[in-house]
């Protein structure tokens, strides 16, 4: 599935896509309400084939879709499957290996530094 749109909207949405998908997965990451369950999906997928694809379906309802509609981002199933694996690798990183300086870096720094990887993914070559 590929909408066209012109190549401004595109970028325009792709950028507050980015930023909203990242802030809106860190959130969850790291709400007292929602962590637990999150990092648990997180680490469960590893060990897991089936807890990956549960993991990544909730992450797909949750996260990428809603920021997509909310911000008119239109992209290929493709492009945004693999926003969702940049995500999933972000969460094992910071959240599971506790990688440094990814771990302990801000959410503005994240956000910051990781948005445009998103975007790139987004509008492709």
């Amino acid at each position: 599935m590929l909408v066209s749109v012109t190549a401004s909207a595109t970028v325009d949405s792709a950028v507050d896509f980015s930023e909203r998908l990242l802030r809106t997965f860190l959130g969850l990451c790291e709400s007292p309400r929602t962590r637990h369950g999150m990092l648990r999906m997180v680490r469960a997928s590893v060990g897991s084939a089936r807890a990956g694809r549960a993991f990544y379906r909730v992450l797909n309802s949750t996260v990428v879709n809603p920021a997509a509609r909310a911000t008119g981002v239109q992209a290929s199933a493709l492009r945004l499957e693999l926003v969702g694996a940049q995500l999933v690798g972000l969460a094992m990183m910071r959240y599971v290996l506790r990688v440094e300086p990814v771990a302990s870096a801000s959410v503005d720094e994240i956000v910051r530094q990781f948005a445009p990887a998103i975007r790139a993914t987004l509008k492709g070559s």
